[in-house]
C-alpha cells in the first residue's frame, strides 16, 4: 500500500494535512512517498498575473484562517514569506534567498528518511508561529528534532544540489502526469485527490481499493 504525497513548502493548505498524513502512516500502515515540489509561484509564475491582494490574497487569507480554526491549528501569515512576491500587485521577485534553501533542506532530510517529519517541524513553525522560522537557531531546532543537525544538512544539500533539483523536478513531472499542478496532493492507484479538503475522500476509497 503505498500513497504520493506532493507538498510544497510554501502551501498553507500542505501544513494543515500534515497530521492526518502522519496519523495516515502510523494508524493505517501506509507507506507514503513524499514528493517535494517547488511552490507554483516557482514553477507556473504566470499563474499569478492579474491576482493581487484585493482579487486573491485577501480571500485567501480568510480561507486559511477558516480552514485553520476548523482543524484546532494555529495559524500565521508566515515570517517570512517563503517566496518573495508583492501581494499587492502579484509580481514574484527575481530574487528567492528562501525557498530554494528550504527545499533543498527538506529533500536532503528527505534521503535521511524523514522528509515527512522534517515538513510537519518546519511547517509548524512557518504557519504555526508569530515569530519569524529563518533564524539558524529555530532551523537548527527543527533539524534536531527530527535527529538531524543544520549543518550536515547544508553540507548535503549543497553537496548534492544537482540530484536534489533533478529529484524535485521529477517529482514536478510526476505530479502533472498523475493529473494536477496543485498541492497537497495524494496520488492512489492512479486516482488523485487534491486540496486538503479532499482527505477524507480520498481514506474512503483508500480503504475501499486496498486490495
Amino acid at each position: 500500500m503505498k500513497v504520493d504525497f506532493y507538498f510544497s513548502y510554501r502551501s498553507p493548505y500542505s501544513y494543515f494535512i500534515l497530521p492526518r498524513i502522519k496519523k495516515l502512516i502510523e494508524e493505517e500502515n501506509v507507506e507514503v512517498n513524499f514528493r517535494l515540489v517547488y511552490p507554483l509561484a516557482i514553477r507556473e509564475p504566470d499563474f499569478f498575473k492579474h491576482k493581487n491582494m484585493l482579487t486573491y490574497f485577501f480571500w485567501r487569507l480568510l480561507d486559511y484562517r477558516r480552514v485553520a480554526n476548523s482543524l484546532g491549528m494555529p495559524f500565521y501569515r508566515p515570517n517570512p514569506d517563503p517566496i518573495r512576491q508583492n501581494i499587492l500587485t502579484g509580481k514574484i521577485s527575481s530574487e528567492q534567498p528562501y525557498i530554494f534553501y528550504v527545499c533543498h533542506l527538506g529533500q536532503a532530510a528527505h534521503y535521511h528518511g524523514q522528509g515527512i517529519d522534517f515538513a510537519q517541524a518546519l511547517s509548524d513553525k512557518i504557519f504555526g508561529t508569530k515569530n519569524g522560522w529563518f533564524q539558524k537557531e529555530t532551523l537548527e531546532e527543527v533539524c534536531q528534532s527530527v535527529g538531524l543537525e543544520l549543518k550536515q544538512l547544508e553540507i548535503e544539500s549543497k553537496k548534492n544540489e544537482a540530484k536534489i533539483i533533478a529529484d524535485i523536478k521529477r517529482n514536478q513531472k510526476d505530479q502533472l502526469k498523475a493529473g494536477h499542478h496543485g498541492v497537497p496532493l495524494i496520488v492512489y492507484k492512479n486516482k488523485y485527490f487534491f486540496g486538503q479538503d479532499q482527505y477524507d475522500n480520498f481514506l474512503t476509497y483508500f480503504k475501499e481499493n486496498q486490495n
